[in-house]
């Protein structure tokens, strides 16, 4: 393809040998692409954006980044050499990915993660993990546990005890579910312990399944929905998305989403091919503006492309996101269409959740104020007034200085959330973007990996 029109030149990798190689990311009718060239490997082009405006839009969202409390690694000596985190990072760890075993009952062609079926993390090691974070970070929103498939690991229960510390909000659990079928009392500990489940679900649709997870589980699945709802378990839906396969399916995904209580967040992860064995083709990617214009169409505009918004928290490239106000049983407004962008931002800004910081809360109520007093301009005024107004209570009764603990229960009560992540691999790999990761894995003796450089320089060898 002729480059029409160059944008950046930036560093990038190898897709093959992961030598670090520059790259140009170039404008072409309307689409955002990457090429570079390999000496042993040749060249390769990447879609990484579609909709050239968007994206240019998304690189003007910016918010002063909040940097951690403690670097690990004291010196900079180059990337992604000193990962660690380095001084040279310009984001702290917003959510970090505890990798407690290897194991697994599943062998999915789009697997990020190698998985060897030989490794369970000792209690004594995730401890350390904790202590780890909670030295450099201070207090954590979320922490996720993955694996493999968590739910495998003998010690689960007394890890997720572990976890059980002031300066961790919540634990969410990436779970493909198989487990619940065998153990419904397992999800029942794991409700006790108040943790999120975070369901991976790729659509209604069988075909899905087959191409993604290699095998037909779509029974399993909607069994598995059945479980979670009868005990009322708080829910997160992860959809990976691949173009041509599922994408169709993401209205009804978002649909679903809105109509059932116990599901609190919907991910889309757009598909990545760090797995040497996923064929790459431009045809099979889905970029953040495909899946945005998707869930508008497939909500009949509940939801509009422009409410869901690149958050600039982690690189833009790397995240959107829309945050929706409960008005009614099933019936719900997006956020960014009450209040200012410029406030919005300011409220989502470094955080996994809007709110946990003191300056958060302040802007919260500001907002609420400020739409009470111009209440009459939209049809749904009322309803909205009424969950505000039940929030501004719940707000108040948290005191002067709100706890953040209180404040994600309001959250979870009154607010559902949409991301879209995605994930770099060797094809659109940039090290613009690694630099702002905020999703680390914590790794070996006080190391904080960003989740793309070790998906794609150190997990596969």
């Amino acid at each position: 393809m002729k480059i029409k029109e160059l944008f950046k030149t930036t560093q990038s990798i190898c897709p093959k040998c992961k030598q670090t190689l520059p790259a140009d990311i170039f404008f072409s009718n309307n689409d955002v692409f990457m090429v570079k060239t390999c000496p042993q490997h040749g060249e390769f082009l990447s879609l990484i954006y579609r909709n050239k405006e968007a994206y240019l839009a998304s690189l003007q969202i910016s918010k002063p980044a909040e940097r951690p409390r403690k670097y690990f690694i004291e010196e900079y000596s180059g990337c992604p050499e000193s990962c660690g985190l380095c001084p040279e990072h310009k984001q702290h760890t917003c959510l970090p990915i505890i990798e407690i075993t290897d194991h697994c009952t599943m062998s999915c062609p789009i697997c990020l993660a190698d998985n060897r079926n030989n490794y369970y993390m000792s209690p004594s090691t995730f401890a350390r993990i904790i202590d780890n974070l909670i030295e450099a970070e201070g207090t954590l929103e979320i922490i996720n546990i993955s694996g493999g498939e968590p739910t495998l690991h003998p010690n689960l229960l007394e890890i997720l005890d572990i976890a059980n510390r002031s300066e961790i909000i919540t634990l969410t659990i990436s779970t493909n579910g198989k487990r619940f079928l065998e153990d419904e009392n397992l999800l029942l500990e794991l409700k006790k312990r108040n943790a999120f489940i975070a369901f991976q679900f790729d659509g209604f649709d069988e075909t899905a399944y087959k191409v993604l997870r290699g095998q037909n589980v779509l029974e399993e699945k909607l069994k598995i929905l059945q479980l979670l709802e009868k005990h009322d378990i708080a829910t997160s839906l992860t959809m990976t998305v691949m173009n041509g396969v599922n994408n169709a399916e993401i209205g009804k995904v978002t649909n679903y989403f809105l109509q059932k209580d116990f599901i609190k967040s919907l991910m889309f992860q757009p598909v990545n091919f760090s797995n040497p064995n996923l064929e790459y083709s431009i045809d099979k990617v889905i970029t953040i503006p495909d899946i945005a214009q998707e869930i508008a169409q497939g909500t009949a505009n509940k939801i509009k492309e422009s409410e869901i918004i690149n958050v600039p928290c982690s690189h833009t490239s790397c995240f959107a996101a829309t945050y929706l106000l409960k008005i009614d049983e099933g019936e719900f407004i997006p956020i960014p269409r009450l209040v200012a962008i410029n406030d919005y931002l300011d409220i989502i800004k470094n955080r996994s959740m809007p709110g946990f910081q003191s300056s958060s809360y302040e802007k919260i109520k500001e907002c609420i104020y400020d739409f009470w007093s111009v209440s009459g301009l939209q049809p749904e005024s009322k309803k909205i007034l009424k969950a505000i107004k039940g929030i501004l209570c719940e707000l108040e009764n948290t005191g002067t200085i709100a706890e953040p603990k209180n404040l994600f229960k309001i959250a979870e009560k009154q607010l559902k959330s949409i991301f879209i992540h995605n994930f770099m691999d060797g094809y659109n790999f940039d090290f613009d973007r690694v630099v702002k990761c905020c999703h680390h894995y914590p790794k070996g003796q006080k190391k904080l990996i960003p989740c793309c450089i070790y998906n794609n320089l150190m997990r596969w060898k």
